[in-house]
């Protein structure tokens, strides 16, 4: 990595063309887990125009369910009456995320939307925007944001800080806490960022992936069979040892003492409200366990397998493509899918074969803020 600057970037999004969209269950289950966290943030602050943010918006699938929860609670015809808000009442939703991420089918997943679902009439017009900046930037003007969310987002660094990624394509102890350096730097760049743009009593809600407080790794088992399956296209000539190099998904599982940490340094800024940690399982492995042990039970493995792979593999797939370009300059698109296929195919393999029906899960960890 050392010889390919351009790798620290982290310009890198969700496997496009709506893939991430459609295999993303886990991280839906993690948007169900915080929906709570927006119950009355309504009241936080009053405008006539109310403005949400999101701040890493993906291609959408997990920015439905939350809109409406906060839309249609603040403009329920109770809360309409209560507030006296009139019939020409306007909210403004406006989705961000990195100039590579995959808006064409953000658009059409929000194409239609009715947002207040359950609410007639209220009067309410809604404008929806698009903006192509990392939400490690200045997104939207100072004090306009009235609820601000990120889901399953900042685990993702700004760049990665790492020389190389390993001779074994494992983290030394040395290059552990150079991601946790630029996590730190990352979330307090994050905070005080989002401090300028929320008005204040503004509601600020926080996921993200995080490590365990007990010590329980995050899918161990599928994590190495896609890092096994690398080292055999290495073995076999499939890919070159640059290419393994290359490729590192810049990424760090904080600890609830790390957050805590970043929070004291900005606690002139932002109100702790909620705090928590919760372990989100892949609801593929619900229905694997649904499955139990039937005449059906190894077709529910393959499919349990075919499911978590191709859930892993619409976060990393990117980064492994843009090894394949810069460590060994395969500019041929055809033959980075080749590739691709045939690393998303040994990963399955070697899952099936080493970790079958094992769960995948992640601890994550949820946050409410209050702008001071």
């Amino acid at each position: 990595m050392a010889n390919h600057p351009e790798i620290l970037d982290n310009d890198v999004p969700m496997r496009g063309q709506g893939f991430y969209n459609a295999h993303s269950a886990l991280q839906t289950a993690a948007m169900h887990r915080a929906l709570p966290l927006f119950d009355n943030v309504f009241r936080a602050t009053g405008s006539e125009v109310f403005t949400i943010v999101e701040y890493g918006c993906a291609q959408g699938v997990n920015s439905i369910p939350p809109i409406q929860h906060i839309l249609q609670s603040r403009y329920s015809h109770a809360n309409l009456d209560i507030d006296g808000r009139n019939e020409n009442s306007e909210a403004h939703l406006i989705f961000t995320d990195r100039v590579g991420n995959d808006f064409t089918t953000l658009a059409q997943t929000g194409h239609n939307v009715q947002w207040i679902p359950e609410t007639k009439n209220t009067g309410l017009t809604i404008f929806t925007s698009m903006a192509a900046k990392s939400f490690y930037e200045r997104v939207v003007p100072n004090r306009s944001v009235d609820v601000g969310f990120s889901l399953a987002t900042l685990h993702h660094l700004e760049r990665s800080p790492l020389a190389s990624a390993g001779g074994n394509g494992r983290e030394t102890s040395d290059e552990r806490g150079y991601l946790r350096q630029q996590a730190h730097h990352d979330l307090h760049r994050f905070l005080t960022l989002r401090a300028r743009e929320l008005k204040s009593r503004a509601s600020l809600v926080l996921s993200f992936v995080g490590k365990s407080s007990r010590g329980i790794p995050n899918y161990p088992g599928l994590v190495n069979a896609c890092r096994q399956a690398m080292i055999q296209m290495v073995r076999d000539g499939q890919i070159s040892p640059s290419v393994a190099s290359a490729f590192h998904v810049p990424t760090y599982d904080r600890t609830m003492d790390d957050v805590r940490q970043s929070l004291a340094e900005v606690q002139n800024l932002w109100e702790v409200q909620d705090l928590f940690e919760s372990e989100i399982v892949h609801p593929a492995y619900e229905a694997l366990q649904r499955a139990g042990f039937s005449h059906k039970s190894g077709e529910a493995s393959e499919m349990y397998a075919d499911t978590v792979v191709d859930w892993v593999m619409a976060v990393i797939s990117g980064y492994f493509d843009k090894a394949l370009q810069v460590a060994a300059g395969m500019t041929d698109l055809s033959a980075r899918e080749g590739c691709l296929k045939e690393w998303r195919g040994r990963t399955k393999a070697i899952f099936l074969q080493q970790y079958r029906d094992e769960k995948v899960s992640c601890w994550f960890i949820f946050v409410r803020l209050i702008r001071i």
